[in-house]
């Protein structure tokens, strides 16, 4: 945030140059806002009832809005209470409908739904404490760019007023050019999210850098992630934006390169008890990976600990961006807590 600029008088005190008191206060310190998804399992539960205390925004995705503008979904009491307790702001996620290719397209081709959607959300907001919304909308084609862009304006202004913040996940790109994404990712995926229409509403937005299209190894290749944040540093102010963190691996065939499985901490420490491990550090993707055999086949994981954590936190403190938005609690190895805290 900044400071208000203050004229400096200087005053002469002993023949020392003195400055106003107001000049003399601490500029603040900066700090990342840690945003954290939650899915709903017995994993994430408890990664957020040890680590709460280390989340400044908890995002549980357990709403979704139908094509009629209806809102379904809740959220724990527990979960609430315990957030509170803990001084994290709640502030769920929205899907369109488990990500419906086709429930979208109703509910922003009317206004009149899109009244119906905004308002049962103020109403849930204030009835359960929630700081805003998170707007989740995926697998939209690029018809409905502007449609989504002005859903979002509305809905920002209606929360802003009602005391709500509004901020939205996007996929990652790297550029405008189509071309640049495999399997036609841009009209299917990608292209619907217009950055700068998005930042100019949302209070802040959440970049989701992993699940990188074009990787042959992990789910953020760090070349990748580079472009990532430079296309949307040109399109999103560094005090709204928020760097996605994958906090999940990426298995792979040693010898095919296919992609074999994605998981968590769990079955990475499973792996290590029934397997022999080596544990090896790609420098170019900055973080560690596992071999291991399986049933005569050679397999390499991808997976982020506390040293490959942190290239990526002094990437966001260097930049100065609003913060981070890590995928998600309960799939994390423990170490990265030493890192984020």
């Amino acid at each position: 945030m900044l400071l208000a600029r203050l004229a400096l008088v200087p005053l002469v005190m002993s023949g020392v140059l003195a400055l106003p008191f107001s000049a003399l206060a601490a500029t603040p310190t900066y700090k990342p806002m840690r945003l954290f998804y939650y899915t709903d399992n017995e994993f994430a539960k408890k990664s957020f009832m040890k680590n709460a205390w280390h989340v400044d925004i908890f995002a549980p995705q357990v709403y979704e809005l139908k094509a009629d503008g209806t809102l379904s979904g809740t959220l724990e009491e527990e979960l609430i209470a315990y957030a509170k307790k803990n001084k994290a702001h709640i502030m769920p996620l929205v899907t369109n409908e488990k990500f419906s290719v086709n429930s979208h397209k109703d509910l922003l081709d009317d206004p009149a739904m899109q009244a119906i959607a905004i308002s049962a959300m103020i109403t849930e907001a204030k009835n359960r404490g929630y700081w805003g919304w998170q707007f989740d909308f995926e697998q939209m084609s690029t018809d409905h760019r502007d449609a989504y862009s002005a859903f979002v304006a509305r809905a920002a202004e209606v929360f802003r007023a009602a005391g709500l913040k509004t901020s939205v996940a996007v996929v990652a790109k790297i550029s405008d050019n189509p071309t640049d994404y495999p399997n036609n990712l841009w009209q299917k995926l990608i292209g619907v999210y217009d950055y700068d229409a998005l930042a100019t509403s949302a209070d802040f937005i959440s970049v989701m850098s992993y699940d990188d299209p074009t990787s042959k190894g992990p789910a953020v290749q760090w070349a990748w992630l580079e472009k990532v944040l430079d296309y949307s540093l040109l399109h999103v102010p560094k005090e709204k934006l928020s760097l996605g963190l994958a906090l999940y691996y990426w298995a792979r065939d040693a010898s095919t390169g296919k992609l074999i499985g994605i998981g968590g901490n769990e079955t990475i420490d499973g792996i290590f008890v029934r397997r022999k491990v080596v544990v090896t550090f790609d420098s170019l993707n900055k973080m560690p990976v596992m071999h291991y055999m399986a049933e005569g086949v050679m397999y390499s994981l991808w997976y982020e600990n506390a040293k490959s954590i942190r290239y990526k936190y002094d990437l966001i403190k260097a930049h100065k961006l609003y913060g981070f938005s890590a995928w998600t609690l309960g799939l994390e190895v423990p170490s990265i807590w030493n890192v984020l805290k």
